[in-house]
């Protein structure tokens, strides 16, 4: 028997547009024998007149959770993912890691095989109904989303969307899950269920306690030797009050392993991107939403030193052990507390200039130019070094360029001078990220000139032929460099820390390093309609950037595949 369709609003029409009052404009989709109740709801709305998110077709799942996350980190809004039953969701699991590492709020769905073998509308229809049900879908991602649920009944259908994008966009912000079987979303919703008012009021965190907040200003207005340690604030109200409250009272700031910008790195008081002078004689450290301040191996605080953690989750309890020091805990919002902060610093400075501290930054940035300059004019030839691409790339760029890094440029030697210019990989370390989040960021905003930066290796892992061909689907006017060097360089690297003088130093070909018979990466972007070059000599790439920013600014997706050695 051959059930029918019911009448009236049906589940998922109600999860689309909850999805969009609450916020979500974009739904990044790679579809599956779970998604026609879907795709009848987006069929439908120009008779419906219901508001959805924007559908937006991906050809892989991990290009999808990429372009969520570089989406948010350009727009400040979350995006929707939605894929195809345990098989999708297996695909993107390294995204909602990453995601995850980064408090990026986004909503993850997956169908969920039909629970039913029949006598029901939306029942099994293919064999590999019984071949991708699972005990516990969920279970694969429970560990690193902030909730998880599955759609029971159709009436559900808006009240779990609302939970689920409260609990996302509340601090700290994060990934959640939404599992829909096919048969639920088939469902007719209950009148007076469908469309009903939204209710999405996520948790915002103010300031921190003001005591702790007066009593850190007072530590800090009679330190010597302070020093901010920046990881991943929070970037969508720019450089303030961090810029102004640093040169106010001569904070050095530095952005270990940064994943967003903290400051302008032309201000006075940048202190860098290595933490370890500053750690090695602080007498009071501010670590601003660093999940990982310093390496404990590398460097260690003082004795006496107060370390004080600010942020919406300064103990980061989602890491099973995180052993750093921390004196004073300042939890609430980051910029709320940094404003507050400023705010009492004021009230207690002692009218000291600290010039002492303020030649010692100049005379580090002095000595950072120098060396930037040495490794710069020695990677120039053939084969180029990452320090000349990188120059190179930063001296074509303007404020409206955005750049996204994943093991390819050095960011020592560029400048990043205004909000949005430079984001890196999470600390998580999924590779693919680069490369798809900026697709994300360019689809976020197409008025920027957005570049993405990343070792060959990372590329090969974004599943290139999906993100060309989503570039060349939405019209996406990118720009990939691919610094290309034919091995995997942080698995080399992390092999000579651990064994400087092992086996592996020493041998021609290190094991499990290189990436031999890699394909022409040009070609591959070319047979996307890009326009594609390799180049080999330094004299050569200023003019190679040239030809292909021109590219972009005409629409057109591009990418540069640049021989470097390190």
């Amino acid at each position: 028997m051959k059930y029918q369709p019911p009448e009236g609003v049906i589940a998922a029409e109600d999860v689309l547009s909850r999805m969009k009052a609450a916020g979500v404009d974009v739904l990044f989709a790679n579809g599956g024998t779970d998604f026609p109740s879907i795709i009848e709801a987006y069929a439908r709305a120009p008779e419906t007149g219901i508001d959805m998110p924007e559908p937006v077709i991906i050809t892989h799942e991990g290009v999808a959770l990429g372009m969520a996350h570089g989406y948010y980190l350009m727009a400040g809004k979350p995006a929707g993912v939605i894929v195809h039953v345990n098989v999708g969701l297996a695909n993107s699991v390294m995204g909602i890691v990453n995601a995850a590492s980064e408090q990026i709020p986004l909503l993850m769905c997956s169908g969920r095989t039909p629970l039913t073998e029949n006598n029901r509308f939306g029942s099994r229809s293919s064999p590999i109904h019984w071949g991708q049900e699972m005990r516990d879908q969920a279970a694969m991602i429970r560990e690193v989303v902030k909730w998880d649920y599955e759609l029971r009944y159709p009436e559900q259908a808006g009240a779990v969307i609302d939970r689920a994008m409260s609990i996302a966009l509340s601090e700290p912000c994060g990934p959640v899950y939404v599992s829909l079987p096919r048969e639920v979303l088939a469902e007719a919703v209950p009148g007076s269920q469908a469309q009903s008012k939204p209710s999405v009021a996520p948790t915002r965190y103010a300031a921190a306690d003001a005591a702790q907040v007066a009593h850190v200003a007072d530590l800090l207005a009679k330190a010597k030797r302070p020093v901010i340690i920046t990881q991943s604030p929070d970037h969508h109200s720019g450089f303030e009050p961090l810029a102004s409250m640093a040169e106010k009272h001569a904070l050095p700031v530095v952005e270990y392993w940064s994943t967003r910008q903290a400051l302008s790195t032309r201000h006075p008081m940048h202190a860098g991107r290595d933490p370890t002078p500053w750690v090695r004689d602080a007498d009071v450290i501010v670590a601003v939403n660093a999940m990982v301040p310093w390496v404990s191996d590398h460097v260690s605080p003082p004795e006496g030193c107060v370390v004080v953690g600010l942020g919406p989750d300064p103990q980061f309890r989602a890491v099973p052990m995180r052993s750093f020091d921390m004196d004073i805990s300042l939890g609430g919002g980051t910029q709320a507390t940094l404003q507050a902060l400023s705010d009492a610093l004021d009230a207690a400075a002692t009218g000291d200039d600290h010039a002492e501290r303020r030649a010692r930054v100049a005379a580090f940035r002095d000595e950072q130019a120098q060396a930037v300059a040495k490794r710069v004019q020695q990677g120039k030839g053939r084969p180029m070094n990452p320090a000349y691409v990188s120059q190179c790339l930063s001296d074509a760029a303007d404020d409206n360029t955005t750049f996204f890094n994943e093991l390819g440029f050095d960011p020592t030697v560029m400048d990043f001078d205004a909000p949005k210019t430079y984001f890196s990989s999470p600390l998580s370390g999924g590779l693919g990220w680069g490369l798809t989040a900026a697709l994300g960021a360019q689809l976020a905003d197409r008025s920027r000139q957005v570049i993405a930066c990343i070792g060959d290796g990372s590329y090969v892992f974004a599943n290139p032929v999906a993100c060309h061909q989503t570039a060349a689907s939405h019209g996406l006017p990118l720009l990939t460099v691919v610094f290309n060097n034919g091995i995997w360089n942080a698995v080399r690297r992390s092999t000579l820390y651990m064994y400087p003088d092992g086996k592996a130093a020493t041998a021609n070909t290190m094991p499990i390093t290189q990436l031999a018979a890699m394909p022409d990466h040009a070609a591959i972007a070319r047979a996307h309609g890009a326009h594609a070059e390799r180049v080999e000599d330094g004299a050569d790439l200023p003019d190679a950037i040239a030809r292909a920013l021109a590219a972009t600014r005409n629409g057109q997706q591009a990418l540069l595949d640049v021989v470097v050695s390190y």
